[in-house]
């Protein structure tokens, strides 16, 4: 490689470097405009043909920093609640409970971004500026190494509210999230994010 070559190649690494790190400032902007808010969500999972193979819908409350509530109650109900430390999955069908340590860089990281834990999520994650339609904006996370959970993320803004959420796996399928009704959750009882079992509901860890 000549030295114009390399000093050009420099040039466009050190520009993308810059241009990934606005993104990640302006990310976090906007996410630290979510100290708490509450919103209905519908979810649905896309093969990798473009098949909805299955849709849910439920309410989120999200506080930062790293807690969370996604209860959702259509077709079944599940909860699953952190308080920033611990994580419990409840099936109500099933009766049962798995509660397991809050993992940072493993499942979580979708529920981790929007409570607010940017940089715990741009350990592993490029955070780059997207294409979008007028008046919103759009934010690709692409992973760092290969070979983890999600093969891509990416979360978009209209007007500066949350808007929608996208999770791309290693399998080709897909989760589509999109947000209804966002507002501001005021004040938050702790207690929404811990879960304690009714009786008769086995309680797993995993550990």
């Amino acid at each position: 490689m000549s030295r114009i070559a390399a000093l050009a190649a420099l040039v466009l690494l050190c520009s993308h470097a810059l241009a990934d790190s606005a993104a990640a400032t302006r990310l976090g902007a906007l996410l630290a405009g979510m100290q708490r808010i509450e919103a209905g969500f519908s979810q649905r999972l896309i093969d990798e043909g473009g098949e909805v193979m299955q849709e849910s819908s439920g309410r989120v409350l999200l506080a930062h920093p790293g807690r969370f509530r996604w209860e959702t109650t259509d077709p079944f109900e599940q909860l699953v609640v952190s308080d920033g430390e611990t994580v419990w999955q409840y099936d109500a069908d099933l009766a049962q409970v798995v509660v397991r340590p809050l993992d940072r860089r493993a499942d979580q990281v979708p529920s981790l971004l929007l409570s607010g834990e940017i940089a715990a999520v741009e350990k592993q994650f490029e955070i780059r500026s997207a294409a979008a339609p007028a008046g919103k904006e759009r934010f690709d996370l692409v992973p760092r190494e290969a070979g983890g959970l999600f093969a891509a993320l990416a979360v978009q803004f209209r007007a500066g509210v949350l808007e929608q959420l996208v999770i791309a796996d290693g399998l080709g399928q897909r989760t589509e999230v999109e947000f209804s009704e966002v507002q501001p959750a005021g004040a938050v009882d702790d207690a929404s994010f811990r879960f304690e079992a009714p009786p008769g509901v086995d309680e797993l860890h995993d550990d």
